[in-house]
């Protein structure tokens, strides 16, 4: 009897045991599904310590299409390739200097989130244009006027996707000298200038993205967020020019003078995610079709590799 009775408990404990392991799994893999669909553009590592990337163990042949690619442009082209499942790089003059113009605008309105993360500020104040923020060099917004009422969310949308110099403008001038460091700092970037005009490299500015999508100097809602917006850029002839349109590009671009353009983003091919950032001295035709063709092969090889 003493039998039976062991036996049953026995039974009773182990049917108990596996539901409760299979409800835990349930619930971790819910877990893991509901931060997945809450943020799509960030690292699963910023929100779990598991990710499901697809790694790839061979980019040799990839490193010598590019150089047949890029070669031909000498020292007027610079890129810099990140592979985000295992950190494998490749550039070709990745640390030329060159004015950052532009792609600045990132780390400005990192700037700007971190204060709200820092005062606690939930909703984006409306301020009034100042005439020394007027700009008129990329963007409409300066069309509006000195006096004119702006909500600084607003503003922080026209500088990522319309890259509107005005917007920029307006948000420099509403974050401290110690938030735009704060930001830099955890970048690991030191800052430069030359001729008083901020200077970065190409290899830089990917550690920026990076801090965006690990989620490591803002929230997980904002770094959402700001890759959100810059996944939504209204410009798609560089970058995302080589890339199918179903797959999401969050980048940043930038231009000087008509005579440097620059495309930085993440590409999130399908457990694949990169990072890209492009730089061609050149006329914009020039550089559309240098970004084209680089941001094509890059993404054929990464989502057609297949794992021997």
């Amino acid at each position: 009897m003493k039998l039976i009775i062991i036996v049953v408990l026995f039974c009773i404990s182990l049917g108990v045991n596996i539901f409760l392991y299979q409800s835990s799994q349930h619930r971790s893999t819910t877990a893991v599904a509901e931060s997945n669909a809450a943020y799509p553009l960030l690292s699963s590592r910023a929100l779990r310590n598991t990710h499901r990337n697809d790694f790839i163990n061979n980019f040799l042949p990839l490193r010598k299409t590019l150089h047949q690619i890029t070669d031909p442009y000498h020292d007027s082209v610079a890129f810099y390739f990140d592979y985000l499942p295992t950190g494998t790089t490749i550039g070709v003059n990745e640390d030329s200097e060159f004015t950052a113009a532009s792609l600045l605008k990132v780390p400005v309105v990192m700037a700007y989130f971190h204060k709200k993360e820092r005062l606690g500020i939930t909703a984006d104040p409306t301020v009034s244009i100042q005439q020394s923020e007027l700009n008129s060099k990329y963007g409409d917004l300066y069309k509006k006027g000195a006096g004119a009422q702006i909500n600084l969310g607003d503003a922080v949308k026209a500088a990522l996707q319309q890259s509107d110099n005005t917007a920029s403008l307006i948000l420099a001038d509403q974050i401290s000298d110690d938030d735009f460091m704060y930001v830099y700092e955890g970048l690991d970037i030191q800052p430069a200038t030359e001729d008083k005009n901020p200077i970065i490299t190409a290899d830089r500015y990917v550690s920026i993205l990076r801090a965006l999508y690990y989620s490591s100097i803002l929230n997980s809602d904002d770094s959402e967020y700001i890759l959100d917006l810059m996944s939504k850029s209204e410009f798609h002839d560089m970058l995302p020019s080589g890339v199918p349109s179903d797959v999401p590009v969050a980048h940043k671009i930038g231009l000087i003078d008509d005579q440097i353009y620059s495309d930085c983003g993440i590409i999130y091919a399908p457990q694949r995610p990169y990072v890209l950032c492009i730089i061609s001295k050149s006329d914009r035709a020039t550089a559309v079709n240098r970004m084209h063709d680089i941001s094509e092969a890059i993404y054929d090889y990464v989502s057609g590799y297949e794992n021997k």
